[in-house]
C-alpha cells in the first residue's frame, strides 16, 4: 500500500513536470515566435536554472514569463527531487529497522522450523507452514528468490545452507526441524549432514531430486526423504485407481479452512489418556472424532479396538473437526 501511494505521488509530480516544460515551450513559442526546439531548449535552462546562455532575445513580457516559469519549475523540481531522496531514505531506514527487528525475532526462537532454499516448493512449503502458525526462518542465497521471500515478511537469511555459519545463523541449535530444499542433491546431503553434526535431535526432511540419492541422504542423517517426481507418479496412480479415497484425503490434509482435519497427538506421561482405553478416552463423545491409528514405538497400529489401553509415549492418530480437534491434547 505505501508502495503504491508512493508511486501515485511521484507519478502526479511528473506529469505537473511535464505540464511546465510543455506550457513553457508553447509559451515562449507565442510570445517571442522562436522555433520550437528554441522554445524548449529555453524551457529547460529556465526550469532546472543551469545558467546556460539564451538563444532568444527576450523583451519584458519574455523576461516576465522567464520569471514565472523558473519558479513555477524550481519548485515542482526540488520537490520531485525531495521525494526521491526521502523515499529512498525512508526506505533504507526501514529495512535496517526491519531486518534488525527480525534477527531479534531469530535470535529468540527456538523449535523452530528452518528451510533451506525459497524455490517454487520453498515457496510452497513455507506458506502452508506459515498457514499452520509454525515459526520459520528460511535460507537462501539467490538475490531474487531472498528478496521474495523477504517481500512476503519472512525471517530469511542471505546465505549458503550448506555452510555451517549460516545453519547456526538460523538457529540450528535450537530448531525441531529442517526442511532442505535445495535445488542440487549434492547440495541438499552436505547441508543434512552439516546439521545433523550440530543438532543430532533434529527432525530432517530432504528432497531428493534424483530417486538413487534417497539411500545416501538417509545415510547423511534425514529422517524422510521425498522425491517429488515419485510423489507426483503415486498420486496420478492413485486418482486412476481410488479417485474418491484421494478425494478424501484431499479434504482432510487440504486447506485449513474445510472443517474435517486428520491430526496427531502424543500422549503425555501422568496426562488424562495415559493407562485409559479408547473406550474409556471418550474421543467420540468429547471431540467428536475417531481414533485410526495409534504408533507406538514404531509399529502403527490401525483402527484400535476400544479396549485398547493408551500409554505415555503413544503417538494418536485422529479424525475429526478442526475446530473440536483444537482442545485436544494428549
Amino acid at each position: 500500500m505505501r508502495t503504491l501511494i508512493r508511486r501515485r505521488k511521484l507519478l502526479t509530480l511528473g506529469l505537473l513536470l511535464a505540464a511546465v516544460v510543455a506550457g513553457g515551450t508553447l509559451g515562449y513559442v507565442l510570445i517571442t515566435g522562436c522555433s520550437l526546439i528554441d522554445a524548449f531548449y529555453m524551457t529547460i535552462i529556465s526550469v532546472t536554472t543551469v545558467g546556460y546562455r539564451e538563444v532568444i532575445p527576450l523583451q519584458t513580457p519574455g523576461k516576465i514569463f522567464t520569471i514565472f516559469l523558473i519558479i513555477m519549475g524550481l519548485g515542482i523540481v526540488f520537490y520531485v527531487l525531495e521525494t526521491i531522496v526521502e523515499d529512498t531514505m525512508e526506505g533504507r531506514i526501514r529495512k535496517i529497522l526491519g531486518r534488525r527487528k527480525m534477527e531479534r525475532n531469530m535470535a529468540k526462537m527456538k523449535g523452530h522450523v528452518v528451510v533451506a532454499g525459497y524455490g517454487l516448493m520453498g515457496e510452497a512449503v513455507c506458506r502452508e507452514i506459515a498457514e499452520a502458525r509454525f515459526d520459520v526462518i528460511i535460507i537462501e542465497r539467490e538475490p531474487r528468490r531472498f528478496a521474495a521471500a523477504e517481500e512476503r515478511n519472512y525471517n530469511v537469511l542471505n546465505a549458503d545452507a550448506t555452510e555451517e555459519d549460516a545453519l547456526k545463523a538460523a538457529g540450528i541449535e535450537k530448531a525441531r526441524v529442517l526442511i532442505s530444499l535445495l535445488s542440487e542433491d549434492a547440495d541438499n546431503i552436505f547441508t543434512v549432514l552439516t546439521a545433523k553434526e550440530i543438532n543430532p535431535d533434529l527432525i530432517i526432511i530432504a528432497r531428493a531430486m534424483d530417486s538413487a540419492n534417497e539411500r545416501k541422504l538417509y545415510k547423511a542423517g534425514a529422517t524422510r526423504v521425498v522425491s517429488p517426481y515419485e510423489l507426483s507418479s503415486h498420486r496420478i496412480v492413485r486418482m486412476v485407481q481410488k479417485p474418491n479415497v484421494v478425494d478424501f484425503f484431499d479434504i482432510v490434509l487440504g486447506p485449513r479452512d474445510v472443517g474435517l482435519s486428520l491430526e496427531e497427538r502424543a500422549v503425555a506421561p501422568g496426562s488424562d489418556l495415559d493407562g485409559r482405553t479408547i473406550g474409556q478416552a471418550g474421543f467420540r463423545e468429547r471431540y467428536n472424532a475417531v481414533v485410526v491409528a495409534v504408533r507406538r514405538e514404531g509399529e502403527m497400529i490401525f483402527n484400535p479396538i476400544p479396549d485398547f489401553a493408551l500409554r505415555s509415549g503413544d503417538i494418536l492418530i485422529v479424525i475429526g473437526e478442526r475446530e473440536r480437534l483444537r482442545d485436544f491434547g494428549g
